[in-house]
């Protein structure tokens, strides 16, 4: 069980344990009764969520006495981890993908542009940058989709029932760039549509993620693709983009802990606006079928240009937040 409180006991008296202290048996053998696992709310959903992508099946062998043979397999599309260069992702390879509607101008009540990207880590929430929201607010997130000018079904759109800054973001800086958009319906899991998992830990056991979105596909296109799109990319030092932004206004504090420098060191390839707010993952067991969000996309330099560099949020930074406002006692 989860402790409603960070207090505790042992030997009689009173000791602090983590709210998000996830309660276990003691080990077998051990006499003190105080033994306990933490674990924060991020792993423990991140569990929950894991159980959506295995089914249990069952094997009969063609025996005079047969024994069923139980065993689980993975309900997912196979996650490809390395990639050559930007291409499109393969169908239901990111179900937890987001895409954020804002109403067309003088379009109707069921024309969107899909501006910006968005993870989804609960039936209720999804999580993208704070700046998505500086000029106007979506209305409606879509997830399940691939293909934006096709509908195979899969596709689920619902009203967006309220969104959440993170409370130091301001629209003339680049930090705290982090939000929360609230469903106004619970998300029933698919194949096609499932959370992804958090990072939650400062320390990262790779430096090469990918990022996904719907953004330009060339600078100077001014057309958003249309399928959903992938590319490898790699962390860098923050000393790297330090350079890069040290004469952006919204960087007057240099690159800070809640940020990651990230590009690559092959020309052109790189995350473009439309993907603002696309989550950074990666797979830290393939036989899973599950994503870790790493980073979210907040912005950059010029797309796709010589080895460019760009600015994500760091989602372990800032996951504190996090649970709190999607699971803790600051939900909304």
């Amino acid at each position: 069980m989860t402790s409603s409180n960070s207090r505790s006991w042992r030997s009689g008296g009173k000791v602090e344990i983590p709210v998000r202290c996830l309660m276990t048996p003691p080990f077998r053998g051990m006499r003190n009764h105080s033994k306990h696992q933490c674990q924060r709310l991020a792993v423990q959903k991140c569990n929950e969520y894991r159980k959506v992508t295995i089914t249990q099946q069952t094997l009969i062998p063609l025996t005079l006495f047969p024994t069923a043979i139980k065993f689980e397999s993975n309900n997912c599309t196979n996650v490809v981890q390395l990639i050559v260069g930007g291409e499109a992702a393969r169908y239901g390879e990111f179900p937890h993908h987001a895409l954020l509607g804002y109403r067309k101008e003088g379009g109707s009540k069921w024309d969107f542009d899909f501006r910006c990207g968005g993870t989804l880590i609960s039936d209720r929430h999804v999580l993208t940058a704070a700046h998505c929201f500086k000029e106007e607010e979506p209305s409606v997130v879509r997830l399940g989709e691939y293909d934006t000018t096709y509908s195979d079904g899969q596709e689920y759109q619902v009203d967006i029932a309220g969104i959440r800054r993170h409370p130091q973001y301001k629209n003339a800086r680049s930090y705290h760039d982090i939000a929360l958009v609230k469903l106004a319906n619970p998300v029933k899991f698919s194949k096609f549509i499932r959370p992804a998992c958090l990072w939650d830990t400062e320390y990262r056991n790779t430096s090469r993620y990918v990022a996904t979105g719907f953004g330009y596909n060339e600078t100077l296109s001014g057309v958003l693709s249309t399928k959903m799109m992938k590319v490898q990319l790699d962390e860098f030092p923050v000393e790297s983009c330090a350079g890069a932004f040290k004469f952006d206004h919204r960087f007057r504090g240099g690159i800070q802990d809640g940020q990651l420098c990230v590009g690559s060191i092959v020309e052109g390839r790189d995350t473009c606006q439309g993907d603002s707010g696309g989550p950074l993952q990666t797979v830290t067991s393939p036989n899973t079928c599950m994503y870790h969000i790493v980073g979210i996309t907040s912005t950059g330099s010029a797309c796709g240009i010589g080895q460019a560099k760009a600015i994500y949020t760091k989602v372990s930074h800032y996951i504190d937040w996090i649970e709190d406002n999607v699971w803790g006692s600051n939900i909304f």
